[in-house]
């Protein structure tokens, strides 16, 4: 075994902006209880490195509000987001993020790997103050060797931990972290279905009475959900004389060292340097089997005592209103432990807010000193008046009236939301249900528009973003609130960066946009054309009254085209049918019909503002395709080429079965486009990327995304004298870039080439989907007490979520003061990541 140093960047510039305050962004409602003592003896902050922080006084208590309470403590179960904020500072894992978004040690005090990236080991801290505890603190014991004796956590644990993930009875959301890495995982969760369907008199699984059957059985469904696996020729497939072998957990691929029972191993089905990053997920915390066994199906319930504790807090008490933690004595014992983060708050109350409540809450709730801080909102116009634009209505977004206001354009990483447009629709569900105006016909007949390259492009060109983002700015397109989510790409900005510290998007999307576009030096007029021109000398210059708010360099805005820039994408749409009836189809059935209808999901909410902003988008769209002056009749009778019609049979009582970004294939079929999003499961460019190959993880929503073959028909020459080609495998080619950049493991810049291009054939030349947003980024302004300048920060995984490192401050921090701060963050997260890279874990 081959000690490793891969120097990949995987860095977090800001936190997310999530429940609870984040590392650099201190976004949180933060408050405490009337009275509340000091956090030290004399109240100051005394090991802070920020100078703004140095001599103020703390707090021991934070408290603040959510929206949801906690309906299961089962981390190796639940992947919502509403029960991991909780969890993660419940249970330790391997490895964690510090404040500078660099992945370390954390219950682990050694790592390394093969040279091939398929095996990993990590050695278990053996230290004392790794005991898991019950809820009041208590260690939690176990009767062996005659006695009773106090459980730590140790490499068996999280063995432990991952066949009960693998196991099918628990239906375990993040499953697949597993099961599509770790070897002998996936056919352990098979073979674990056969088990549980025998348990259940399911006659499927109790004609599977051999090792022969099941073995073949297994095979068929690692064939069927594994494919990606099976075609890295990396799966041998079962006989019956391995069935044993599976059963006793000996061809699970997390093991304890053989010759180290403090040691993990993880062995993998191929090459994956970036596999450490997925043990910063739940999927892969530890459980003690003792009291795993002990509380069978009871264990991760939605009560205090149903797991044990071994991360910064424990639950003190909850019920219906109220989530309160307390810190964890026995962690807070590992203060000699390098890069561990202390706890410290030493209470933690969350407020379930289970009723409606008005955008002013939250300020009306600090202002009576109920909690320690809130969000602005520009629905609030009392308190946006008051904090914001302040008496004389002098005050800004970024230069506030209220000298307290953190105002800042966040730059973090959320899910990517985009429009994707449901291909192969009547292959498995051919409803109309939710469609206003359109048949069974006209859907089969945009499924045949739709594979035309063409008509695809001129369908999502249309998007008439200005229209879109008016929902985010009370209506005003000239708001900055306006375009604060607009994105370009699918992998998010500062998510990753190669062995040099090239940021993925700007080095390598960036390049091969400019090389495909022809752009050159003037590449800036594709992302912010609307808000600058080029100057003297030919270079790009944002102007001057919209640089403020600007997203930072690299958060592109998706490309708005004019309507006569939609018209040709529409001529040429027209003249691509037009061959295809002529060249392609046999019959008048076969032939694409127009107009060609486009069914839109139009949302449902209380004040159908959702509504009202669908039907700009809408009849925008409608006048952009077909080439109108003014908005079409309202039976579309002057809409000769194409219709988009509303779904508004969406209602209060059905929206969470027909959303358009509800979860569920049967959704995504009941419309056109669709906005769908994903968030990263581990720390490189493949985990949005493999989304979109064939078998991807996107097929459980858009069952097209198949191995079956979707005819792609593209067009090549000048509008006018086209020529329709031999139609290709839609997902073919992308497919083939996307695996060649897997397979390449050892040069960052060849993997990140790869990817790149695949993106760019993605988003520029597919034509099923288009980037919208991110939901990460975005104004911020707030008012709080706490600061989060030394929590872990990260991209991906639990890390995020946890609250060490968090101080609560008597005051407020002001924006100056703020701002200082943040100064010698960047400062100090230079200098460490030139010391140690993004990955610090392999350093002894």
């Amino acid at each position: 075994m081959n000690k490793k140093v891969k120097s990949l960047m995987i860095l977090s510039l800001v936190g997310f902006l999530g429940a609870c305050t984040n590392s650099n962004t201190n976004s949180s409602s933060a408050s405490s209880e009337s009275g509340s003592s000091q956090f030290v003896d004399d109240g100051t902050v005394h090991d802070s490195p920020y100078s703004s922080l140095n001599g103020r006084k703390a707090k021991k208590v934070y408290q603040t509000l959510t929206l949801t309470g906690l309906d299961s403590l089962n981390y190796l179960k639940t992947s919502a987001q509403a029960n991991a904020t909780h969890f993660a500072n419940y249970v330790d894992g391997l490895l964690t993020h510090n404040e500078f978004g660099v992945l370390q040690l954390n219950l682990a005090e050694h790592a390394e790997h093969n040279d091939e990236f398929t095996e990993f080991k990590f050695k278990v801290r053996d230290d004392a103050a790794l005991t898991w505890v019950q809820y009041d603190g208590t260690p939690y014991t176990h009767y062996e060797d005659g006695a009773n004796k106090e459980q730590r956590v140790k490499a068996a644990d999280f063995v432990a931990g991952a066949k009960y993930v693998c196991t099918a009875k628990t239906s375990s959301d993040t499953a697949y972290l597993v099961t599509d890495f770790i070897k002998g995982a996936a056919e352990y969760y098979y073979y674990t279905t056969i088990l549980d369907g025998i348990g259940q008199g399911k006659s499927e699984f109790l004609k599977l009475n051999t090792d022969a059957k099941k073995a073949k059985w297994i095979n068929t469904k690692m064939a069927e959900e594994k494919e990606n696996i099976v075609k890295l020729d990396a799966y041998e497939p079962l006989t019956a004389d391995d069935i044993p072998n599976v059963a006793n957990g000996s061809r699970f691929g997390v093991k304890v060292d053989r010759n180290d029972e403090n040691t993990v191993v993880y062995s993998l089905y191929s090459g994956a340097f970036y596999f450490p990053t997925l043990l910063t997920y739940s999927c892969y915390l530890p459980v003690n089997s003792y009291f795993l066994e002990e509380k069978g199906a009871a264990f991760g319930a939605s009560s205090r005592d149903s797991i044990l504790y071994c991360g910064p807090y424990r639950i003190d008490y909850m019920d219906e209103t109220t989530i309160t933690y307390k810190k964890n004595e026995t962690y807070a014992k590992r203060k000699d432990i390098k890069g561990y983060m202390q706890a410290r708050i030493e209470t933690v109350k969350y407020n379930i807010i289970k009723s409606e409540i008005g955008s002013d809450f939250t300020r009306t709730q600090y202002e009576a000193g109920n909690i320690d801080g809130f969000g602005l909102s520009m629905n609030d116009s009392e308190g946006w008046e008051k904090y914001v634009i302040g008496p004389d209505g002098n005050g800004t977004l970024d230069n506030p009236y209220d000298a307290n206001v953190n105002s800042r354009l966040l730059d973090t990483i959320g899910s990517m939301y985009g429009s994707n447009l449901t291909l192969e629709r009547t292959r498995n569900n051919g409803s109309t249900s939710y469609s206003t105006l359109g048949s069974i016909e006209q859907i089969k007949n945009t499924e045949k528009a739709f594979r035309l390259n063409d008509v695809r492009k001129a369908v999502l060109e249309s998007f008439d973003y200005p229209e879109y983002y008016k929902r985010h700015a009370n209506g005003d397109s000239e708001s900055p609130f306006a375009s604060q989510y607009l994105v370009h790409t699918y992998v998010p900005k500062n998510f990753v960066y190669d062995d040099n510290g090239n940021e993925y998007v700007d080095k390598y999307y960036t390049s091969v946009f400019a090389e495909k576009q022809g752009f050159g030096n003037k590449i800036g007029a594709e992302f912010t054309k609307q808000n600058g021109h080029y100057d003297d000398n030919g270079n790009w210059q944002p102007d001057e009254d919209t640089a403020a708010y600007q997203l930072k360099p690299g958060q592109f805005e998706t490309r708005q085209n004019t309507n006569a820039e939609v018209a040709e994408y529409v001529d040429r749409a027209l003249e691509a049918v037009e061959l295809f009836n002529n060249q392609v189809a046999t019959s008048a059935s076969e032939k694409i019909a127009l107009p060609i209808y486009i069914e839109y999901y139009s949302g449902w909410d209380a004040d159908q503002e959702s509504k009202l902003y669908d039907t700009y988008m809408i009849n925008s769209m409608n006048v952009r395709l077909n080439k109108l002056n003014a908005a079409p009749a309202e039976d579309l009778s002057n809409c000769p080429y194409f219709r988009v019609i509303p779904t508004d049979k969406v209602t209060s009582a059905n929206q969470s079965n027909v959303s358009g970004s509800s979860s569920g294939a049967a959704a995504s079929f009941d419309f056109s486009p669709v906005l769908w999003g994903w968030g990263a499961d581990y720390g490189d460019p493949l985990t949005f990327l493999a989304t979109y190959k064939k078998g991807g993880d996107w097929k459980s929503v858009f069952p097209w995304v198949d191995d079956s073959r979707i005819d792609n028909y593209t067009t090549s020459g000048e509008l006018g004298s086209l020529t329709l080609n031999a139609p290709v495998d839609l997902l073919e080619a992308y497919g083939a870039l996307v695996d060649s950049g897997a397979a390449e493991t050892e040069n960052l810049t060849n993997r990140y080439q790869y990817f790149a291009e695949a993106e760019y054939m993605l988003i520029n030349e597919l034509n099923f989907y288009k980037p919208q947003v991110n939901y990460g980024q975005g104004w911020s302004l707030s008012v709080s007490k706490s600061a989060g300048y030394e929590m872990p920060t990260s991209n991906y995984g639990l890390s995020n979520e946890r609250m060490t490192g968090m101080w609560v401050l008597e005051e407020p921090l002001t924006r100056a003061e703020r701002n200082a701060i943040r100064a010698e963050y960047n400062d100090a997260k230079k200098a460490f990541t030139d010391a140690h890279g993004a990955y610090s874990f392999y350093e002894d």
